[in-house]
């Protein structure tokens, strides 16, 4: 039997066709650091079209400290758009892989056949099976929790076995030194919005019922796993990504009931959702938007009962203006900040939105919006996704979420002492930082080293799971269809969808928090040479670091690597 396999970073990556990466053979990581690489397989066999197999890890150390996946392909009919620059990985239509298909970290391996011998991994879903002329791919990582490992250095062997005859065919190793450092505490906030509808529609499950919390525990774990601490709370339905006039549908936590002239307001909803996120991780909540998207010219959708009538309350035929609202935002606030007290969340841990992605000729009415709320949020932090320094500049935004695009960026980062990032599927030229499906892996995980740099706070994307296409309408399955959002590969998640209920996560995922846990790293250095010195080698190395600065796959690990030899030397 002729087999071929790749040891390679977890940057690369692998197509049916060809694998465009170089071998990985030793790596560095800090004690508490998930690291992640891949072995690449193919059955180059011209006699026989495929061969089944099982593997073995063997290492010194722990094996409960590995992970396991079977990358699985997505099928793209669009990869690139029209304007586009060097770092993308292919452009063209085909199979990509993104999945991660998990796989029992230790099988049983027995002798399952009848006429000839024949070896199966027992209770394992994902059996293996290379194709003769198909590149695919095994993903590892070792400690996925981020565990305290003792320093020191282990040899990694992959071992593959061939199920015919229970014998070895080919071996990979990787030898990795884990430094004697731990990364400090994830400082970085970070978002990615998370839609219970496109949940709730594509699994045609009750909104919040016991089944829908199920599956929002998956996906909410899955997503903790990759660094994300911060989860949108749609207390009334997000007002994002819905046509003037029209709405989502109802994702509402807070139970609303008009008696009279006044409201009152039920959270026991509320509090499961938020218990629910804080048993998988989350640590921070970002409050829904208190008005509509670009301008904040009307009040979300909110439904309450109104004389035992359940009913629409506000909505887009509400002015932002309206005295009624204003009331009700009054007193909503007046009520839910209390409640966030009671249950152990701290002000920092609450993240006030007023609108999403305001244009100057809105600042007026965004003005006119903050100041209904503003004293009843003082002491919480709040901003918005924005690209326009004025926000800032006059005070209208606190935290200004910058787009990385914008040509303002250096007064935000020269003036700004707390600001975030953000980018969507627009920003896919100019080396600008993003993670759909066909950019290069280095593309999707430099944004770490770049908020380092630049001295950003946090980072909100807009699309945890938006299974929707543009303004809600349609919905894909990410597995069949992952163009479904305007034809951009994966620019509106980064999770799928098991028909299990299920999270499956995708290797997107992993090097995204790659990222930020590069800007752990930096930080732990900063900690023994000072912030100055690392900013310098960081530019020193790049020639430069703006949100404009990428590189290939190869540089982006070496750089690493450095910034790791930098450490070994201080501590």
């Amino acid at each position: 039997m002729s087999f071929e396999t790749k040891l390679i970073s977890s940057l690369t990556k692998v197509y049916p066709d060809m694998v465009n990466g170089d071998v990985l053979s030793r790596a560095t990581a800090l004690k508490n650091e998930p690291f992640s690489f891949q072995v690449a397989f193919k059955n180059s066999d011209d006699e026989k079209w495929n061969s089944s197999f099982y593997i073995k890890i063997e290492s010194d150390l722990d094996i409960k400290y590995f992970t396991q996946y079977k990358v699985g392909y997505v099928p793209l009919v669009s990869a690139g758009p029209v304007r586009k620059d060097e770092f993308y990985d292919r452009t063209t239509p085909g199979l990509y892989p993104d999945l991660l298909y998990k796989r029992n970290n230790v099988s049983i391996v027995e002798n399952d056949g009848f006429w000839e011998p024949k070896f199966y991994e027992q209770n394992e879903k994902h059996q293996l099976i290379s194709i003769a002329g198909s590149y695919q791919s095994l993903w590892f990582t070792v400690n996925e929790k981020g565990e305290n490992i003792n320093s020191g250095e282990y040899k990694i062997d992959i071992v593959f076995c061939s199920c015919s005859s229970g014998k070895e065919i080919a071996r990979e190793t990787l030898e990795l030194k884990i430094i004697d450092c731990l990364l400090p505490k994830q400082e970085l906030l970070y978002t990615s919005w998370f839609h219970c509808d496109c949940l709730a529609d594509l699994y045609s499950v009750e909104m919040f019922s016991d089944r829908h919390f199920d599956i929002i525990k998956s996906f909410v774990a899955e997503a903790v796993k990759t660094g994300m601490n911060m989860i949108l709370l749609p207390a009334f339905t997000p007002a994002l990504d819905t046509p003037v006039g029209k709405e989502r549908l109802t994702a509402q936590l807070v139970k609303v009931i008009k008696q009279n002239d006044d409201y009152s307001f039920d959270f026991s909803l509320m509090k499961k959702f938020i218990e629910l996120c804080m048993s998988c991780g989350i640590t921070h909540f970002e409050h829904c938007h208190l008005f509509t998207q670009w301008g904040a010219r009307s009040a979300p959708k909110i439904m309450g009962y109104e004389n035992r009538e359940y009913k629409q309350l506000f909505g887009w035929d509400t002015d932002s203006k309206s005295k009624e609202y204003q009331k009700f935002l009054k007193s909503y606030l007046r009520a839910v900040l209390p409640f966030f007290e009671e249950i152990g969340l701290e002000k920092e841990n609450v993240f006030f939105h007023i609108s999403d992605e305001p244009m100057e000729k809105h600042l007026d009415y965004y003005k006119n919006a903050l100041e209904v709320v503003k004293k009843e949020i003082e002491g919480y932090p709040s901003g918005d996704a924005l690209s326009h320094y004025k926000f800032f500049e006059d005070g209208s935004v606190s935290i200004p979420i910058v787009g990385v695009e914008s040509a303002e960026m250096d007064k935000f980062i020269e003036n700004c002492d707390n600001f975030w990032v953000y980018y969507t599927g627009e920003t896919l030229h100019s080396g600008l930082p993003n993670r759909i499906l066909s950019t290069t892996g280095a593309r999707n995980r430099i944004l770490g080293t770049q908020m380092y740099y630049t001295g950003a706070k946090g980072f909100l994307h807009w699309g945890y799971n938006y299974y929707y296409d543009v303004l809600s309408h349609g919905l894909f399955n990410p597995v069949q269809n992952p163009s479904g959002y305007s034809a951009t590969p994966g620019t509106s998640f980064i999770v799928y969808a098991d028909p299990d209920g299920t999270a499956i996560p995708s290797t997107r995922m992993k090097v995204f928090y790659e990222g930020i846990n590069d800007y752990r790293a930096l930080k732990a250095l900063e900690k023994l040479i000072g912030r100055e010195k690392v900013n310098k080698f960081i530019a020193e190395f790049f020639g430069g670091m703006t949100y404009r600065t990428c590189t290939d796959n190869n540089t982006l690990i070496n750089f690493r690597e450095e910034v790791n030899k930098l450490i070994l030397n201080n501590i």
